[in-house]
């Protein structure tokens, strides 16, 4: 148990836990997956069906039932009625990564050595990937724990070329809640690198993972729900699922999302830092793998295949989106780390390295600096920033022709955590024109009305419906006639054109104008003129 007895792996997971924990709190809800999804997991709550997937009264039937039940039982656990505190719905996707985080370090302590095990610890927790979707109430962080816990397992079997049975039941038991979270998408993840290995190999490694027992826990877990919304959505669900979501994308660029070939190759390099910075040299020693005379281990070709696999496939399918293959940095990490404890990076491969330590922060930092003078209150603070920023940016072109190792990894991890406390400590709280819907719920609240029916017109946005759909009945369009609005209290959001609706018409003469604003609405891409009126 040399993991358990190691200090510093374990109190630099806390450290990390901790270090999200606080941002998770920070960060106002975010348009539109993640508002879907905890908007989904609050009518489960409200409506205590938790059989079906609805958001408010729509149905919603792209991912099957698991995060919805994990979220709801984490809001049990640690929220309270309303249930509008979005924090509390991410904390199944910290929960999620900060365990694999755990359970990668234990496991590749005992196979490797400390070294791999921490360094691999420091790319994963500090990518900026890992950063975005720890802070979002979204399937991805459970989905990555799954994958971990089931491509470890079947990697601990195959040299020997067999698991316990106990093993045997873990995989499948977790296999059954990636399924339940995401899906067929974790079978992309865990069955395809092995049958692609097993096809190189010409052996069948599925015979390691084969139980009658625990594949029928499988099916006892994973197909009674599926079962129950077939019945209940009388097959809509799986309509939805597969033929609107799941074939739509393989088919074309679902929702403005269509990318060609190549977007996960260039992306890597800005959401796997500081890891990336090491990726020409892997690509070089990868070369080698596949010479004439070079012979991969079983152990290190199964890792390339887990990570290569996933990756060429998302490549191809059009609809990208860069978390889509977040459970394959899981083997890169793993393959760049144990190059690094071998030391056999060579300083001719090393200058490859020059381009993501040059590239990566003068994009970071054009970012941060064209949010806060297009987007933000510009202060004091934006000028210390910006030059923090540019101090480390020096440091890391100044160390980088010292081709020195150590110092290149502790000055990419510390030009990230900077990044990432500027982001969340200064940066998204004065990106006011952003946050909309948080902007028209403070304003709700501080009126102190009970409303009996709350309309929003030409602003829509899922984040809107998670912050106020406690404070209203449910409204149909009926209602907007004039003469039944008489004897209710009722709140008008408008945006841009929309305003007509009131200013135009006398019949709402009873309506008055009690707050306007303009906002950025990032997911459109453009400002709106909010008007909110109210006959209270």
């Amino acid at each position: 148990m040399t993991f358990l007895k190691d200090k510093s792996i374990y109190i630099a997971i806390i450290f990390i836990f901790l270090f999200f924990l606080q941002g998770i709190f920070k960060l106002p809800v975010i348009d539109r997956d993640e508002a879907r999804f905890a908007s989904a997991s609050k009518t489960m709550i409200e409506s205590s069906d938790y059989i079906d997937i609805k958001m408010n009264e729509e149905t919603r039937y792209k991912k099957p039932i698991g995060i919805y039940w994990i979220q709801s039982t984490f809001n049990f656990l640690f929220s309270s009625k309303p249930y509008d505190k979005i924090w509390s719905y991410r904390l199944p996707s910290l929960v999620g990564i900060i365990l694999s985080l755990c359970i990668l370090s234990y496991f590749l302590s005992l196979i490797y050595n400390r070294k791999v095990a921490f360094l691999n610890l420091i790319f994963l927790s500090s990518s900026l990937l890992t950063i975005s979707e720890v802070h979002q109430a979204k399937t991805d962080g459970m989905l990555f724990l799954t994958v971990c816990i089931c491509n470890l397992l079947i990697f601990s079997g195959l040299d020997k070329g067999n698991l316990s049975p106990k093993k045997k039941f873990t995989f499948w038991v977790f296999l059954a809640f990636g399924v339940l979270i995401k899906g067929p998408i974790i079978f992309v993840f865990v069955f395809f690198p092995l049958i692609i290995v097993s096809f190189i190999k010409k052996i069948n490694y599925f015979k390691l993972l084969w139980s009658f027992n625990s594949f029928i826990v499988f099916v006892l877990i994973s197909v009674p729900w599926f079962v129950l919304i077939t019945i209940k959505s009388n097959g809509l669900f799986w309509y939805e699922s597969f033929v609107n979501d799941l074939l739509n994308k393989v088919k074309s660029g679902q929702e403005s999302h269509g990318f060609p070939p190549g977007y996960y190759s260039i992306l890597i390099f800005l959401f796997f830092w500081p890891a990336s910075i090491f990726v020409p040299n892997y690509l070089c020693k990868i070369k080698k793998f596949f010479g004439r005379d070079s012979k991969v281990e079983l152990t290190e070709l199964y890792l390339m295949i887990w990570f290569i696999a996933p990756f060429i496939l998302f490549e191809i399918i059009p609809t990208k989106l860069p978390h889509y293959i977040y459970p394959s940095y899981i083997p890169l990490s793993i393959l760049i780390s144990k190059m690094l404890d071998k030391k056999n990076v060579s300083s001719e491969v090393l200058k490859y390295t020059l381009v993501p330590i040059m590239v990566y922060p003068m994009v970071v930092i054009s970012l941060l600096f064209f949010a806060i003078n297009e987007y933000s209150v510009v202060d004091t603070y934006s000028i210390l920033i910006f030059s923090i920023l540019l101090m480390i940016f020096a440091y890391l072109l100044f160390y980088l022709f010292k081709k020195n190792l150590k110092k290149i990894i502790i000055l990419g991890v510390t030009f990230q955590t900077t990044f990432y406390l500027i982001l969340v400590y200064f940066m998204v709280p004065k990106l006011e024109k952003f946050w909309i819907s948080e902007k028209i719920n403070s304003i709700i609240d501080s009126r102190k009305v009970d409303y009996d029916a709350i309309f929003h017109y030409g602003f829509n946005e899922p984040s809107l419906m998670f912050l106020v759909s406690h404070k209203s009945e449910k409204a149909s369009p009926a209602d907007l006639e004039p003469q039944k609005l008489l004897s209710k209290k009722v709140l008008f959001i408008l945006a841009d054109d929309y305003s007509q609706v009131i200013s135009k018409d006398n019949s709402f003469s009873n309506f008055s104008l009690i707050d306007q604003f303009v906002g950025f609405n990032y997911t459109r891409g453009k400002e709106v003129q909010i008007k909110i009126f109210s006959n209270q």
